[in-house]
């Protein structure tokens, strides 16, 4: 049976857990997870709850469906027309469903999209550490990346591009100090490139990139560009690869943080983008992306499900998802080891997790009635939180138990005649 050796360390007091990090960060150009495992960044764009506007839209189960390893989550801080963003039981809902798929959330702004107003961008990222924000942060902080406020401020398009980076520039130092000044405030930060994001160039020149992960204490920045690149790079597949030639050979971590397959102007999806050159490149390149988006767009074309349900992609769904060469499904990245596993830690026993069917758990997820399928004798059933804690399992018969707790993740600890198994339990 094949097992991934978990390092749990199972005590009177229930299960305690250790990470060499307790967040996501970086090294060089890339992004490691808590356990310090290379991750490989691919998944899509989603706005829950249909833009704020329906409360129990939330489809995290089935994006979790398309293989994505991540999800870059929309929110609004003021939006008086969709009244859910004020709800932050409902961010709250989003950021854990995301995790509780193994799948990291990348939790962003849109208030400030496409905008160039410095100070307005300075205050509103005081959100991040608002006492409404910052607990649900600090709950999700082994998981979680925060992408400070989407496609804000201009360099390219105003009158004086040298000025213009140099004032994005000091803007964003301004803002990582803001943030890291808040005590814990340990997330990697995602800045966007600037002219609603398009722009990479701006990352290299002038090293504003690199100096603004020295300017930042915990040197912990991703760098993020959106591929509406029909004017910028010419839709052009040499350009668009020397644009990520060029941003790789600076060596900072770097993320597609959209690819689409049209691109709005004047009318919504006005042009033709010629994106599956570029997602080749990057599969080439192993460099990391995100689709927009999941569903509800202006634009149907450009949505990956055309009704947010997994059975009903679109032409263009399929392809970001099934393309033999760079789909989601059908090249999936690895999942974040501490997500998939729950620890980092060694066991000082033989703890493991089963995959096999000769053991498993159905249904997952649960309503919190569960069966343990088991070739071998089954001694004794367990159950833990993600802090370790032990949580109450009732047995109903030989292998069925029911498992009293709220909704989360669970790691299910099994011993049998021959051996322990650990396996996870989402309760929904």
């Amino acid at each position: 049976m094949k097992k991934i050796y978990l390092y749990f360390m199972i005590a009177a007091a229930g299960i305690t857990t250790a990470q060499s990090q307790n967040y996501i960060h970086t090294s060089g150009k890339y992004i490691l997870g808590p356990c310090n495992d290379t991750l490989s960044l691919k998944g899509v764009n989603y706005a829950p709850y249909n833009w704020g506007y329906t409360l129990s839209d939330l489809k995290m189960d089935q994006i979790a469906l398309s293989g994505a390893n991540a999800v870059r989550i929309s929110w609004y801080q003021n939006n008086p027309n969709a009244p859910v963003y004020t709800n932050y039981t409902a961010l709250d809902s989003a950021i854990s469903k995301c995790i509780r798929y193994d799948m990291i959330p990348i939790l962003e702004l849109h208030d400030f999209t496409c905008g160039n107003n410095s100070t307005s961008l300075i205050a509103g990222a005081a959100w991040w550490t608002s006492s409404s924000v910052l607990p649900i942060l600090q709950k999700y902080k082994h998981s979680l990346i925060v992408n400070i406020a989407n496609e804000a401020l201009q360099v390219n398009w105003t009158s004086n591009p040298t000025t213009a980076l140099a004032s994005y520039k000091s803007t964003y130092e301004t803002i990582i100090t803001n943030l890291r000044n808040t005590a814990g405030f340990d997330f990697p930060l995602m800045i966007d490139a600037p002219d609603c994001g398009t722009n990479s160039d701006a990352f290299i020149t002038s090293g504003t990139a690199a100096a603004l992960i020295t300017h930042d204490p915990k040197h912990n920045l991703i760098f993020s560009a959106h591929a509406y690149w029909y004017a910028y790079a010419g839709n052009d597949s040499l350009q668009m690869a020397g644009k990520l030639n060029a941003v790789q050979a600076s060596n900072i971590p770097f993320i597609l943080g959209e690819i689409a397959n049209e691109q709005d102007d004047a009318t919504m999806c006005q042009y033709t983008l010629n994106y599956r050159p570029l997602l080749n490149y990057c599969k080439t390149k192993s460099i990391n992306w995100l689709a927009w988006v999941w569903d509800h767009d202006g634009c149907p074309n450009r949505q990956l499900s055309s009704t947010g349900s997994f059975s009903n992609l679109t032409s263009y769904g399929n392809d970001i998802i099934n393309n033999p060469g760079y789909g989601l499904k059908s090249n999936p990245a690895s999942k974040s080891r501490y997500l998939v596993q729950g620890s980092c830690s060694l066991a000082t026993g033989n703890v493991s997790r089963a995959y096999s069917p000769a053991l498993s758990l159905f249904p997952n997820p649960s309503d919190g009635l569960f069966e343990v399928i088991s070739d071998d004798v089954i001694l004794q059933v367990k159950a833990y939180d993600v802090l370790g804690h032990e949580v109450a399992v009732e047995q109903s018969s030989q292998k069925h138990y029911r498992l009293n707790g709220p909704e989360g993740v669970y790691f299910i600890v099994v011993a049998t005649k021959n051996q322990q198994h650990m396996m996870k339990l989402i309760l929904k």
